[in-house]
């Protein structure tokens, strides 16, 4: 019984200490901000304005770049006619002079002027007058009559800074035969954008010979006076270092850049300034509203600490009384529906998980309890112990199966303990039968781990090379599904003409025998099953994996209360073979299997009624097996019993089947009808004849069971 309020109140002092912690947690943080405002205010500003600063200087140093490239474009367009080659060549300087005025033109350049191969002015499009002059010592002609395309800055007296490149005049494999210079101004334009784009005022200076600063293009609107006085003042931050100087009065922060030439030579710089008030003012004028936000702060806090520990403190109470009964060992009383979490998500998911858990280990405990009856996997029953669940009647001549010892008769398959398969696994006992060959508990020596080997046998997979392969196919699929309800298929192997599959080792029982020893087993059994069942199958289905010969064998518990599907990816070669084996057979109502228009009936028992006329294995008719098989579980017995096989696919295919179930499970059932009414609700559902009528998918029935828990 869970606990009720009166029997765990509201405990008022552990939300009187909250309120109080909390209290005067937050007074400190308050007092602590307040305080220190004022010196993160300019600290803040000084790193405002410091980042600023950089990311305008890289801008700018990128604009310059892109500036570059576009020169060093248009040249090398220009220089590629093989006319102006042959121009360069001859020599001709009123031809030249053209070439080099157009060159000005189409590259958008101030200037271009071109050389010869010594590196002899031929002609300058801003000065037609002048030739003859020898540039060949200047990096950037050098470096262009060495093959390269340099480029650099340069100035022209105290006042002009401009930008150039160099591009060489060759021919496809020549050396140069010149060279072509473009060289564009950096003036007051290209400032103005730059101020625009960064939001900050730009000084571009050149720099003489004795180290002094010269103006040659400013933002700022000052005197030339009082641009060379400030560059004098921070002369000493310009190479990439900030520093604060005074313009017209206003104190600026401000951060320098060198521009060299092709060759490395200091020419000038630029200087990115951001007035200090700016950054400050921007952030003091927070001041007050800051405050006032803390102060708020701090009466919603508390408030909102009052309320939060009265609403959450109940809760936590009542989830940690259930999770004191369920430390206990109690897991028959998770947390009811009503249980109210007040709107706290991090409580409705606490809960949510408290609850799978507890259904979960529930679930568990059931199983658990109703495999202690029946022999583990361990060890194999004796050969003529009765395999049959209760109540079955076998379809054949006669009226018991034959136990599956007496239907293996092939000394390939049987090994002795300590035998040793494949010089890696050892044999340790034989742990089941069944139609493809034999079972045996195995050690890895590789892996040093408990493994289970089914052993097949050989006709029913070698003799066809193709059954082998798609064998092969069917277990790489299945070797997908990753589930704690699923047993692991390792891998496929073959020694001495022995196919066999290696997997996971199950140390439990199969339900079959469970079945055999009790009977019908009890509703928490059921609905464990059914949930753990259709959860693997959820699994399998959303991989597109269906098993298709669900039954009890192939469903082990193991000692922990988990179920364990057995035997995904071998039910088509199980169906395979038995058509091969059986079509030459003739049909006659005293044959243990039945063909009927082209479908063979192994285990006809948990076959949908569309199977048993020739349709494919798909979902659908896994839901139908695992009905027959929670039916079983609700019975103790299989559905459907008949003499012979014409009777029994006579049955299953009469004018209303189900109506034999609903008999069974009423007739059968260990429980009361009351108590199993709802679960066989949902198994009348699974076993319905029509396809199109039955749960559309594993996890929807899942889900309808999971509602009973």
């Amino acid at each position: 019984m869970l606990p009720t309020e009166k029997q765990l109140p509201i405990s008022w002092s552990l939300t009187t200490r909250a309120f109080i912690g909390v209290s005067l947690v937050v007074g400190v943080v308050v007092g602590a901000i307040v305080a220190s405002f004022s010196v993160t205010v300019r600290r803040a500003a000084a790193d405002a304005a410091q980042h600023s600063l950089e990311q305008s200087a890289d801008f700018v140093s990128s604009s310059l770049q892109g500036q570059r490239r576009t020169l060093v474009g248009g040249a090398r367009v220009f220089v590629q006619n093989p006319n102006f080659f042959s121009l360069v060549a001859s020599q001709r300087r009123e031809d030249v002079l053209d070439r080099a005025i157009e060159a000005a033109e189409q590259i958008d350049a101030d200037w271009a002027f071109i050389t010869d191969a010594a590196g002899v002015l031929i002609a300058k499009s801003d000065e037609p007058e002048v030739t003859g002059i020898a540039m060949g010592h200047v990096p950037l002609v050098a470096g262009a009559l060495g093959g390269r395309i340099p480029s650099g800055f340069g100035a022209s007296g105290d006042t002009m800074l401009f930008q150039a490149v160099a591009v060489p005049i060759t021919a496809k494999r020549g050396a140069p035969e010149g060279v072509l210079v473009a060289t564009v101004v950096v003036d007051s334009v290209f400032l103005h954008d730059m101020k625009v784009a960064t939001a900050s005022e730009l000084i571009f200076f050149t720099r003489d010979a004795k180290g002094r600063d010269h103006p040659a293009a400013a933002t700022v609107p000052a005197s030339a006076l009082d641009l060379t006085q400030f560059l004098a003042s921070r002369a000493d931050t310009v190479h990439n270092r900030n520093g604060e100087a005074k313009l017209g009065g206003v104190s600026y922060v401000s951060l320098g850049t060198s521009l060299t030439t092709a060759g490395g030579e200091d020419v000038g710089g630029f200087v990115v300034l951001r007035a200090r008030a700016d950054g400050a003012a921007t952030l003091v004028a927070f001041r007050t509203p800051l405050k006032i936000a803390l102060f708020t702060g701090v009466l919603v806090t508390l408030l909102a600490t009052a309320t939060v520990s009265r609403f959450v403190t109940k809760p936590a109470q009542l989830l940690t009384a259930a999770v004191a009964r369920a430390a206990r060992g109690d897991f028959t009383q998770p947390l009811p529906p009503t249980f109210k979490t007040n709107g706290t998500p991090e409580l409705h998911e606490l809960s949510s998980a408290f609850n799978t858990l507890v259904n979960d280990l529930r679930d568990k405990e059931a199983l658990i309890a109703v495999s202690r009856l029946a022999p583990s996997t361990a060890a194999l029953p004796p050969a003529d112990a009765p395999r049959t669940p209760r109540g079955v009647r076998a379809i054949g001549a006669g009226v018991t199966r034959i136990p599956l010892a007496r239907q293996i008769n092939n000394p390939g398959l049987v090994f002795q303990p300590g035998s040793v398969l494949a010089s890696r696994y050892t044999i340790h006992a034989e742990v089941g039968r069944g139609g493809l060959g034999m079972v045996y508990r195995a050690w890895d020596r590789v892996i040093d781990e408990t493994i289970a080997i089914k052993v097949l046998r050989p006709e029913l997979v070698l003799a066809d090379a193709s059954a082998f392969e798609q064998l092969k196919h069917e277990l790489r699929i299945a070797r997908r599904l990753s589930h704690r309800n699923i047993v692991r298929t390792h891998d496929l192997g073959e020694a001495d003409d022995v196919p066999f599959l290696t997997m996971e080792y199950v140390d439990g029982a199969s339900l079959a025998t469970i079945i055999h020893a009790r009977g019908a087993l009890t509703r928490a059994a059921v609905l464990a099953m059914a949930k753990q069942l259709l959860g693997a199958l959820s699994v399998a289905h959303d991989h597109g994996v269906v098993h298709g010969d669900l039954k009890p064998q192939n469903l082990l518990i193991d000692g922990n209360g988990l179920l364990k599907v057995t035997d995904f990816g071998v039910a088509r070669l199980v169906r395979e073979a038995r058509s091969s084996r059986y079509k030459s057979e003739p049909v006659d109502s005293t044959n243990s299997r039945v063909r009927l228009t082209g479908a063979v009936v192994g285990t006809p028992e948990y076959m949908a009624p569309e199977q048993l006329i020739g349709e494919p294995s798909s979902r659908v008719t896994d839901l139908y097996a695992a009905g027959v098989v929670l039916n079983e579980c609700l019975t103790g017995n299989t559905s459907h019993p008949a003499d012979t096989p014409v009777a029994f696919v006579a049955r299953r295919l009469g004018p209303d089947p189900i109506d034999e179930g609903r008999h069974d499970l009423a007739k059968h059932s260990a429980a009361p009808h009351s108590a199993t009414a709802d679960i066989r609700a949902i198994v009348e559902s699974l076993m319905n004849p029509r396809a199109e009528l039955r749960p559309p998918s594993a996890r929807i029935a899942l889900a309808r069971f999971a509602a009973l828990g």
